[in-house]
């Protein structure tokens, strides 16, 4: 049964009120202020009692929150004044007195209605926060766990969405000994929209990457997933990439991606830009193998838009990211700071998302 506190300073009308509701409700009659403390679902108020306890009666409406917790006030007409208007922060609803039953009775259900909404809502969105949590989980699971061993080179990432799950994701495999499949996306969008479809790319990319080289892998990703994207209205930047470990040559293609480069021994940066479209824009793109050799020293940094678009004040450049790499002698030290760059204080406004692969000598 709803419990509905009547706090009122004249006795006489609170016992009345009483009388009345008590027939529907569970009555609380409230005294004293310490009686806000106990639980109800709707405080009735007179002007007096509001004037001199509105302090308390906002901090027990605060205290309920993310709840919502209604306050009526029944008022004289001869009350209404600046004195009543500045109290609307507190008041929910208000009734003049002389009040007609059937009209009080159907404020009260409405604001318990509204009482009821407002706890179903918080239960609701406390479960699908839980279930998005849970799907965050599944979907860092996906990525890969360890880095492989690779004679030679130093493979390290990390990805950090803006909600709980997102649109990036890096994936890495080692289809033959001695041969390394690299990827990174990025899905238009955010949250668990961008999350689904990253799913369904990942997986295929999974399959084709096994057997085909980077361009082939990316066209045909393309042609099985056109009916995904055309339903979704949505598409995807790309990068894929195949190492050969011994001879240290990666072939790669690019789609649409753009955010990847190579910082040699000496310094120098190279770009990487045999680039198509992205997947998703155009079912005929036909997409294009590069190539690059690694040498000792080299450092290939592959990152989502998120990095870049952290800084609203600058553009970033290559040669920015590059800067923040002097000194370091690790690929994991490489990738850390570089998702420290933008001095996140909270979750990033966009997915983020590093890979760093690190020449380190000969296999």
């Amino acid at each position: 049964m709803d419990r509905i506190l009547l706090f009122f300073q004249n006795p006489g009308n609170r016992r009345l009120l009483a009388d009345w509701l008590s027939k529907s409700y569970q009555v609380i009659q409230a005294e004293s202020p310490l009686q806000l403390t106990e639980a109800f679902d709707l405080c009735i108020v007179d002007t007096l009692a509001l004037s001199r306890y509105l302090n308390r009666i906002q901090r027990r409406k605060q205290d309920e929150q993310p709840t919502f917790l209604p306050v009526l006030l029944l008022t004289g007409r001869q009350d209404l004044g600046m004195s009543v208007q500045n109290l609307w922060q507190s008041v929910d609803e208000l009734l003049i007195s002389p009040v007609e039953k059937l009209e009080l009775q159907a404020r009260v259900e409405i604001l318990l209605r509204a009482r009821r909404l407002s706890r179903q809502n918080v239960l609701l969105r406390r479960q699908v926060e839980a279930d998005l949590a849970r799907a965050g989980k599944v979907q860092s699971a996906l990525l890969p766990g360890t880095s492989l061993s690779l004679p030679g080179f130093e493979l390290a990432a990390r990805c950090i969405p803006t909600k709980e799950v997102g649109g990036d994701f890096y994936d890495w495999q080692e289809p033959v000994s001695g041969v390394l499949t690299l990827t990174l996306a990025d899905v238009m969008g955010k949250g668990m929209a961008a999350a689904l479809l990253m799913a369904t790319v990942r997986a295929s990319l999974r399959a084709l990457a096994l057997l085909n080289p980077p361009a082939t892998a990316l066209q045909l990703a393309q042609a099985a997933l056109a009916a995904d994207f055309e339903r979704s209205g949505s598409f995807v930047t790309l990068f894929q990439a195949q190492l050969n470990v011994e001879t240290r040559k990666m072939t790669y293609a690019d789609a649409g991606h753009g955010h990847v480069f190579l910082r040699r021994a000496d310094g120098t940066l190279e770009e990487l830009s045999c680039r198509g479209l992205p997947l998703g824009v155009l079912v005929e793109e036909r997409y294009e193998d590069g190539c690059v050799t690694f040498g000792e020293g080299d450092v290939m940094v592959l990152h989502s838009d998120g990095l870049v678009e952290t800084h609203r004040d600058r553009v970033v450049t290559n040669e920015d990211i590059a800067a923040q790499l002097e000194g370091s002698q690790s690929a994991q030290d490489m990738v850390d700071r570089l998702v420290a760059m933008p001095k996140l204080e909270g979750p990033p406004p966009d997915d983020l998302t590093v890979v760093v692969l690190r020449c380190v000598g000969k296999p």
